[in-house]
Parts: structure tokens; sequence; C-alpha cells
């Protein structure tokens, strides 16, 4: 489903219809043709005026927005994929109050629509790992004082900073895939969680890039390397340059878009982030992944 260079005049155009919609999800959920989830066959017909599917074999009906986020919503398809489209291509990050306007939709309306894309990005993001060179470190977003640490104990926010543990392939000059994952502490035990669920394990042995905090030492004990060592301040740029790049970035995705750090959703923010950064080499392709992470995604809890 590769939509690639379509203009906002050819998009509105091929999604001008629930009709047209619904062939786009089906084709992302059934590339090779329709599968029952119950018995598995490869079979099955259209019910006439209905969303439905009905199995060829087991005669099990089958809703093609079922178990996606577009399920049990008010919201009308076209309005889904436009909605889908302008965020794709809005480079800064999308806001509930720009996307009410842009829509002509309540803003409770634009911000249920918003979590759920954000929860299809960070769905499509979870199967994501990381290899090769990785810088690594502890961010602090929000609040205006600053960090503190000890020797014996783990990175301290300020108050009202929230802590975000950052990993980054780094290819030469340039920055590979990103993982942001809000932290309640920077312990052994919470970064080595992240650090096995996002890294390669299979071959181990990948390279790491620390600035020399102890709970770094986590990567070892799953099979990698890390370079250790104190970098001041001022060297972060130049020793961690892609780390830096990235978390600059981030802060400034924040701000542009909704001029303050939200700390109850920060996650989610990160997750928008995250999908767009690993995917800005696509650009032309942005919104047809997005249509396909969206038809994938499960249900989100609670709608």
């Amino acid at each position: 489903m590769a939509y690639r260079d379509l203009s906002l005049k050819q998009f509105i155009c091929k999604f001008s219809n629930d009709e047209a919609c619904l062939e786009a999800i089906f084709q992302a959920r059934w590339p090779r043709g329709f599968i029952c989830p119950r018995c598995q066959h490869n079979g099955g017909f259209r019910l006439s005026g209905r969303r439905t599917i009905q199995c060829a074999s087991c005669r099990r009906q089958t809703s093609i927005t079922s178990q996606t986020i577009f399920h049990g919503s008010h919201i009308q398809l076209v309005d889904w994929f436009l909605a889908i489209y302008l965020v794709s291509q809005d480079k800064g990050g999308a806001s509930a109050t720009r996307l009410a306007s842009q829509l002509d939709m309540h803003y409770p309306t634009a911000w249920y629509l918003l979590q759920r894309l954000r929860f299809a990005m960070a769905t499509r993001e979870e199967n994501l790992t990381l290899a090769g060179y990785i810088e690594l470190d502890e961010a602090f977003f929000g609040g205006k004082r600053r960090n503190s640490r000890t020797r014996t104990g783990p990175k301290k926010p300020a108050e009202k900073k929230v802590q975000v543990f950052v990993m980054v392939e780094s290819e030469g000059k340039q920055a590979g895939n990103l993982v942001m994952r809000v932290i309640k502490d920077g312990t052994y035990d919470t970064l080595k969680a992240i650090v096995a669920e996002k890294v390669d394990a299979e071959p181990p042995g990948h390279q790491f890039r620390g600035d020399g905090w102890q709970a770094h030492e986590c990567v070892m004990t799953c099979g990698h390397h890390i370079e250790m060592g104190h970098i001041p301040n001022h060297m972060q740029d130049s020793e961690l340059p892609c780390l830096s790049l990235a978390t600059t970035h981030a802060k400034r995705f924040l701000l542009g878009t909704f001029h303050q750090f939200c700390k109850k959703h920060l996650q989610r923010y990160l997750d928008e982030f995250c999908y767009r950064w690993n995917r800005r080499h696509l650009e032309g392709q942005v919104a047809s992944h997005l249509l396909s992470a969206c038809a994938l995604s499960p249900r989100m809890a609670g709608g």
C-alpha cells in the first residue's frame, strides 16, 4: 500500500468516500486475500452494504475495521484518513487544537483521534530494535533547574523534570534508529530491562558508548560491550553527537508544537517523535506507512 508523493488534493480524491478507505484498510490487513481469523480459511465474500466479510467455510462474519483503531468510532473514515495524512505531513507534530480547526471538529474529538494515531505509532515501534554502535544516556525534559547526580545513587531529576532513557544508533556522523523511554529512576535494573527489550540479542556483542554512569554497565550483562568515561557537559555534543542531536530535536518538537512539557502524556509524544525520526528517510511514503500502522494496530484500551 504505497501512496508515494501524493499531494493533499490527490489524497482527498483517492479517499473521497468510505468505500475507498475500507478497501485501503482491507489491503493493509490482508494483502494476499482474506483469511478467516477463526478457521484460517483463505476465502470469503463481502456482505452487501456492510463492512463485513463472511468466511466461505465456517461462515463467521468479520468486520474489516475490527480490532483496529477505527472500529467502534463515530468519526467517518474519510475524516480518519484525512487526519492521518495531515499528521504524517506535519514534521513538527500535530496538536489537537490545530487538527480540530483543520477538520472542523470539536477539540475532544480531535484529541480522541490523535491519541489513537499515537497509539498506532507506538504499537508499530514495539518490534523495532537497535544494533551496531549505540549511544546511550539519560535526558531530562521540562523544568528549569539543573539536574543533580549523587555519587552513590542514580541521576535525580530536579522538581517538575521527567527522566528519559535515550538510545540511538550511531552510523559515523549519521544517527540511526532511536528509542526514548520515560523512566522513574535510572537504576541498573530499570535500564537493563529496556536494553534487553530494545537491542538485538542475536547476535549479541553490540558496542555502546556511555558517560561512565555505573548503571550503564547493565549492557554487559546482556552480552554487549560499552565504552565508558565521564563526559563533561561541554563535550556532550562531540562525544555523544547522535544522542545530543536526537534529544535536542525532541525538545524542540515538544515545545514547538505543544509549547510546554506534559508529564502525563510525555511518553506518547515521544512515541510520535521516535516514529517520525525512524522514518525520516521515507519522505513521500509516511502517509502510507501510517495508514498501515493504523490498520494493523489493535484497538486502544478504553475505545
